[in-house]
């Protein structure tokens, strides 16, 4: 059997206001290919396909087409919501896409054997699917309390109650089948990508899940969420294929792929990543005042056709009136012009900010302002920042 896995496709992306809908339609254009020209049995999306819960129509138009070119090559396919999905909204949808052989896992189920899915294969190979969608942990304790969960249970870690989940799908593995397991969330281990949306990922440990409660049965384990390509566990088999696109600065230089999966019932699977071409490279250009121009040049010179963000280094509280158009004029590929000002803070060793975590940070701005920070006021902090890291997501 040979499942195709791809995830965090981000349609409806904005980039500095640029819509990089066009590129990841293209992406999805060649994905719908490669299925095709790889004969895959079926494929996997492991969450975020969109990059808001209210996506644009032409979003929603990318994402739709490539479901339709799946139907038309005869792939089915099973989908689950990410964190920047609307779950909801994906459930609406639900019914419509089964048509096209399309199964959606949008939301947590009162029965979780209910969320693993079998895929009718053309060789008559049995596929079966543990989906887990995204869980917040408010939605995570939503859910533990649908199934009966006690208080205690409900306020227990992350990843106990992500393992509750776990291990229930992993009980909907059957011998003589194909059995895979698809999530969105943060592997310990994991390496984000350079993304400048980073910070919307799991900062802390108290969102991730260890790859010794992923469900032995799985021989497979289809990851979304991290948009570097990589292998975080061995036993079982569990590996992110990354974005389809170099999404933002932060991603830049990195090459983006999809995974294919050779795979037998009872027998170890094997991965192959196969690059895509589509989407535009994107790369940062730090430029010296008083060389704007030249380096910029060489830049337009080499032929990059990509997007740039370009960083100007000029002293602190320099007036730059004009420095915008005069990096359009030569470079109108750059979505970006930033001042790198050196400031105070970085040049003297104690007041350097860099390195440290938020709550650092708002240590030092109390100390400075009102003295010790209050056990109670640092409680609340910690809070605010743990609800605003799970608004972002």
């Amino acid at each position: 059997m040979r499942v195709l896995h791809t995830a965090d496709f981000h349609a409806g992306r904005l980039l500095k206001g640029f819509d990089r809908t066009p590129e990841i339609h293209d992406a999805l254009v060649e994905i719908a290919g490669l299925a095709r020209t790889e004969r895959a049995d079926a494929v996997l999306v492991s969450g975020d396909l969109f990059d808001t819960g209210n996506p644009s129509a032409d979003a929603e138009a990318a994402v739709f087409d490539f479901f339709l070119r799946l139907r038309d090559a005869g792939i089915p396919g099973v989908v689950i919501a990410g964190n920047h999905d609307s779950a909801a909204r994906l459930d609406s949808v639900a019914g419509l896409l089964g048509w096209v052989g399309i199964q959606v896992v949008a939301q947590p189920s009162g029965d979780p054997l209910a969320m693993v899915r079998e895929v009718a294969t053309k060789s008559g190979e049995r596929l079966r699917v543990g989906a887990l969608p995204y869980l917040s942990e408010r939605r995570l304790v939503k859910a533990v309390d649908v199934l009966g969960g006690d208080l205690g249970a409900q306020r227990q870690k992350y990843r106990e109650n992500m393992g509750f989940f776990l291990r229930e799908l992993g009980r909907g593995f059957e011998p003589g089948a194909v059995n895979m397991l698809m999530a969105h969330t943060t592997m310990d281990g994991a390496v984000p990508s350079g993304s400048e949306r980073t910070f919307q990922l799991d900062l802390t440990n108290a969102y991730t899940v260890s790859g010794l409660q992923l469900p032995p049965g799985a021989q497979y384990v289809a990851l979304g969420h991290i948009h570097k390509p990589q292998t975080v566990s061995d036993a079982p088999l569990a590996c992110y294929p990354g974005s389809v696109i170099q999404l933002d600065f932060g991603e830049a230089g990195e090459k983006k792929q999809i995974n294919l999966i050779e795979v037998e019932a009872g027998r170890p699977a094997r991965v192959e990543g196969i690059p895509l071409a589509s989407g535009r490279d994107l790369r940062t250009v730090y430029v010296d005042l008083d060389n704007v121009e030249r380096r910029l040049g060489e830049v337009k010179a080499s032929g990059f056709t990509g997007l740039l963000k370009v960083v100007v280094r000029a002293p602190a509280g320099t007036a730059l009136p004009g420095l915008k158009d005069r990096v359009l004029n030569i470079t109108p590929n750059a979505l970006s012009v930033e001042l790198d000002a050196q400031q105070e803070d970085l040049a003297v060793p104690e007041l350097r900010r860099e390195g440290l975590t938020l709550m650092e940070l708002f240590e030092r701005y109390w100390q400075e302002k009102r003295g010790e920070l209050p056990d109670d006021v640092r409680a609340a902090f910690q809070t605010a920042e743990s609800q605003a890291r799970e608004g972002a997501q």
